[in-house]
């Protein structure tokens, strides 16, 4: 699993949904809460967070076996999001 430490900025983010905004800037939406993070980088970037892992790839394999839209390219992934979030 990729782990993002560093962000666009040098702001200490007091939630993991403003700290993925900083990371994916033009993802066309971030829905969630937690450091977990599914992306599905196909035809638009769009952001799923969770609390846990084991949600996270719960939603990966359900994106990976259903497809995430009508052009889905499989491009998904997941990803910890491990930077000074202060909550």
């Amino acid at each position: 699993m990729k782990t993002y430490r560093r962000h666009y900025c040098q702001r200490q983010h007091r939630t993991h949904h403003t700290t993925a905004k900083c990371l994916w800037p033009r993802a066309v939406w971030i829905t969630g809460e937690g450091p977990y993070a599914t992306l599905a980088w196909c035809r638009v970037l769009s952001v799923m967070l969770h609390p846990t892992e084991a949600e996270a790839l719960a939603a990966k394999h359900l994106i990976d076996s259903t497809g995430c839209g009508g052009r889905c390219n499989r491009r998904h992934e997941l990803i910890l999001i491990a930077t000074g979030v202060t909550r």
